[in-house]
């Protein structure tokens, strides 16, 4: 099978061993589209520290080997063409798209494809996953956009965990794939006000079109500065505003930001974080107990994210077509994860192993 190989900060494109056989409750699928994920931009940065930091929080998910190569990529899309016992949900030749996990057989623990040196992820031709997470990609709806859900539904669980209720705002700070899913399913809730925050001139439109009603170039303006002027009559720092709350979504994963929204951030507020960086990170605690700010790494209920997204794709709600900044082969990976550490002009790049993505 060829694959884009990951071994010691180089990509090489090759042979690679076979997928174990397809277990019980498991799918086969050859892969048509995968895009390139801000977690494999970390892996490719410092392999060694993504491991390090998933083994020391206790999540198997995501650890493996680094002296051994492995295939990254786990926003995938593509057309079943084997089932393992037991799937009755779908047929061969299905077109699908879902969340990349895959139960090792033997020891029953769970793997996130392209983080395993066995359950290899999509940068590839074909990839095995645990069936109950696939989805049927709807007929109208182009499988390299469907990748797309992956990404865009983390945005939509997050929201729905922070409790954003019609009377709230939201912050969307960083409009990275991730970003753009807050801003979809923060507007899609009917906050009442979303300010998007993103340096990029090319992510700040698209912010926009995804509805963000304010974009802010943090360079140029602070956005909680921005907020604060335009409810400076509407609540109390005693007091919960009368008028619901400022509720930052965090997809940046700049360093220092979480100290910098713990002192800025209005009293009585809230803080998602979305995209955790990987680095240690030096927050004084009384500040956010002083300023009674509540934030939450991804704690909480939600139902249906991932579905309510690939439906939002699907009727087309979501521009996904203006979400893809580049289209690249197997060859083209390296280069494409290059491009992304400087990602100026680029916001999803989409591998495609050579199956047709319509």
């Amino acid at each position: 099978m060829r694959a884009v190989r990951f071994l010691d900060g180089e990509f090489t494109v090759g042979e690679v061993p076979e997928l174990p056989e397809t277990g019980p409750g498991q799918v086969r699928i050859a892969v048509a589209a995968c895009g390139i994920c801000g977690s494999d931009l970390s892996v490719s940065k410092d392999a060694c520290r993504f491991v390090e930091v998933a083994e020391a929080g206790g999540y198997p998910l995501a650890a493996f080997d680094t002296e051994r190569p492995v295939v990254l990529g786990h926003e995938y899309a593509g057309v079943i063409t084997e089932l393992g016992a037991g799937v009755t949900d779908f047929a061969v030749g299905d077109r699908v798209a879902g969340i990349g996990l895959a139960t090792d057989a033997a020891t029953g623990i769970p793997t996130i494809i392209g983080y395993s040196n066995t359950y290899h992820g999509a940068f590839g031709e074909a990839i095995i996953v645990d069936a109950c997470w696939v989805r049927a990609v709807p007929d109208d709806l182009r499988l390299d956009h469907a990748t797309l859900a992956e990404p865009l539904h983390v945005g939509e669980m997050h929201v729905q965990q922070s409790g954003l209720t019609a009377a709230d705002s939201a912050l969307v700070i960083g409009c990275g794939t991730i970003g753009l899913g807050a801003v979809v399913a923060a507007k899609a809730r009917g906050a009442r006000m979303v300010i998007a925050s993103e340096p990029s001139p090319r992510r700040r439109e698209l912010a926009t079109l995804m509805g963000a009603d304010i974009v802010v170039d943090p360079t140029e303006q602070n956005p909680i500065e921005v907020w604060n002027a335009l409810v400076a009559d509407a609540g109390s720092v005693v007091g919960a505003a009368a008028n619901g709350i400022l509720i930052a979504y965090e997809c940046s994963g700049r360093a220092g930001i979480l100290n910098e929204l713990t002192h800025q951030m209005p009293f009585n507020s809230r803080i998602q974080v979305l995209a955790a960086g990987f680095t240690a990170e030096t927050i004084t605690p009384v500040v956010p107990q002083f300023r009674r700010i509540a934030v939450n790494f991804g704690h909480g209920p939600y139902q249906d994210a991932y579905d309510i997204t690939l439906r939002r794709l699907a009727a087309g709600s979501i521009d996904a077509e203006a979400i893809i900044t580049a289209r690249v082969d197997l060859g083209g990976v390296a280069d494409a994860f290059a491009t992304l550490r400087s990602p100026q002009d680029h916001v999803k790049i989409i591998v495609r192993p050579g199956l047709s993505a319509d």
